[in-house]
């Protein structure tokens, strides 16, 4: 492919970011032991190991690796491949996902913000027992399920996927990992955007003390858990947009029990990190926004924000919270185009491997789909507003990702433009939402 393309461009990078992170692998504590890939290697090495990783699809380990080396007769075993992957640590996939965002940086922003959305999502491992941490078997029926839980970070405006954190069933804990990863966010001054179930004061707080800004959704004011609760002046209807103060204390003396509308009792089996023996009072400032739903008259959401009134009107609000269903869009591709559903492991090592790895290929595919988007497509009249086949383009980019005898295919970027779909605004459907069961190696047996 010339070098005039733009994806040929990433893809250089990507070939310059691994041979930066194969120089520094050791140095950096990348490997499982110390003394791995030090002699030459003529098939399998740091480097084709992780490409590897990236670029497999829902085939058969095997079959994978035969495609990655366009059939050849001499393509490596399968227990050869598991034996080198298994000498990479997860740490090599994460550093490499930040030096290409380093790379290709995130410019697009909301009003001088970057919209960075929170959000987890549940992926289905092989059952194992005696894993404590994955393993769940509700009500002692049945064999019982291991599931991890992916904790993402991830950039609305420029579709990318900056942190993670991976969590086993049992210790999953989402306002833990948004707030962690916060913490690890050094980028631009930002607005930490995220449903329902994150809505803690705690988690609130923590994300106050990044110095950035949030905004979250929680109960509706007429829920009888919500936290809306605590502020007791309130209304308890129609749209509003009010500021609030509360006081956060671990006492409960009567006079702290006699102003409801002031105080807010933590008690003992609630966690608040600001509160201690020498610290018995914190206070807070949050806006509450009501809004109502546009396609009803009676249903509304709530969103908790530090946001300021005279910068983000209510009218921003909703947009940044309707912004943020990007992520979810983003899980579908990540699971279903990008086959992160497929895992080809067991092993929760290399789970966590595939996990990083797919996340990276997402991220390859978006700059480039996003270039193309931007400068590629027709921006002829048309009847309709049109946009890149996501799942067409990843196809296609995870197929440059494999090694050809003959070179690359022709004309990557134009063959992207050729497969778009109409874009057809406040469409709205049901959310059918079932469980899924983890993808058996059984279909994929050679």
């Amino acid at each position: 492919m010339s070098k005039r393309f733009y994806s040929n461009k990433v893809f250089t990078t990507l070939e310059h970011k691994l041979a930066k992170l194969d120089s520094i692998k050791h140095d950096k504590d990348l490997l499982t032991k110390g003394s791995y890939f030090t002699r030459k290697q003529k098939k399998l090495n740091f480097k084709e190991d992780m490409k590897i990783l990236m670029s497999i699809g829902s085939s058969s380990m095997k079959k994978e690796l035969f495609g990655y080396f366009n059939y050849d007769i001499d393509t490596v075993s399968l227990p050869g491949f598991i034996k080198s992957r298994a000498k990479i640590k997860q740490e090599a996939f994460i550093e490499l996902m930040r030096m290409m965002n380093k790379a290709y940086p995130c410019n697009k922003t909301y009003k001088g913000y970057r919209l960075l959305a929170v959000d987890g999502s549940d992926l289905p491992i092989s059952t194992d027992k005696n894993d404590y941490d994955t393993y769940e078997n509700q009500g002692g029926i049945g064999s019982g399920y291991c599931t991890i839980h992916l904790n993402a970070l991830y950039d609305i405006l420029n579709h990318r996927y900056l942190d993670g954190v991976i969590q086993g069933r049992r210790s999953e804990n989402e306002k833990l990992a948004m707030w962690t990863m916060a913490e690890r966010y050094e980028g631009d001054k930002a607005i930490f955007i995220a449903d329902r179930g994150y809505e803690t004061f705690n988690n609130f707080e923590h994300l106050k003390r990044t110095g950035h800004k949030f905004l979250i959704r929680v109960k509706d004011i007429n829920s009888g858990t919500t936290l809306l609760k605590s502020f007791r002046l309130l209304p308890k209807q129609g749209e509003f947009d009010k500021d609030v103060n509360i006081i956060f204390t671990n006492k409960q003396t009567k006079q702290i029990l006699s102003h409801p509308e002031k105080y807010k009792p933590i008690m003992t089996n609630q966690t608040f990190d600001f509160l201690d023996k020498d610290h018995h009072f914190y206070e807070a400032d949050y806006r509450v926004v009501r809004i109502r739903i546009e396609s009803s008259d009676e249903e509304y959401e709530s969103i908790i924000t530090n946001l300021d009134r005279d910068e983000f009107s209510i009218n921003d609000i909703k947009e940044l919270y309707k912004l943020r269903w990007d992520i979810e869009v983003s899980y579908r591709h990540l699971k279903y185009s990008v086959d992160l559903n497929a895992l080809h492991s067991k092993r929760r090592d290399f789970i966590r491997q595939e996990i990083w790895a797919r996340m990276i290929m997402f991220n390859i595919s978006m700059i480039i789909i996003d270039y193309i988007q931007d400068k590629k497509l027709d921006k002829n009249k048309r009847k309709l507003e049109y946009k890149v086949n996501i799942s067409m383009a990843i196809y296609f980019i995870k197929q440059y990702m494999v090694k050809r005898k003959d070179g690359d295919p022709p004309d990557l970027e134009n063959l992207i433009a050729s497969q778009i779909l109409p874009v057809r605004f406040d469409r709205h459907y049901v959310r059918n939402v079932k469980a899924q069961g983890c993808v058996s190696f059984g279909y994929r047996f050679n």
